[in-house]
C-alpha cells in the first residue's frame, strides 16, 4: 500500500489546491505540464472542495483508487 502525504491550501478566491511532501520535508504543488508546441507551462490542480480535488489528483496524477492508498493529511493552510 502506498502512502501519500498531502496538505490542502485555500487561496483568496475560495478554491483549494494541493501540495505533496517531497524530499527533505519541502512541500511541492501537484500539477501537470501543458505543452503548446511553441512554449509550455505548469498547471496546478484546483477545485472548489477538498473531496473533488483529492479524487481528481488520485485519478489523474497518481492513477490509483482511494482504496489502494494511505493518505496522511496535514493541516490546511489559508493564504491571505
Amino acid at each position: 500500500m502506498r502512502t501519500i502525504k498531502i496538505r490542502f491550501v485555500k487561496n483568496q478566491r475560495g478554491n483549494y489546491y494541493i501540495q505533496r511532501k517531497g524530499w527533505f520535508g519541502r512541500w511541492k504543488d501537484i500539477g501537470y505540464s501543458v505543452d503548446m508546441g511553441y512554449g509550455g507551462f505548469y498547471m496546478i490542480y484546483t477545485a472548489k472542495t477538498k473531496e473533488e480535488l483529492l479524487d481528481e489528483v488520485l485519478d489523474k496524477h497518481y492513477q490509483v483508487c482511494r482504496n489502494h492508498v494511505e493518505i496522511i493529511e496535514y493541516p490546511t493552510i489559508k493564504i491571505y
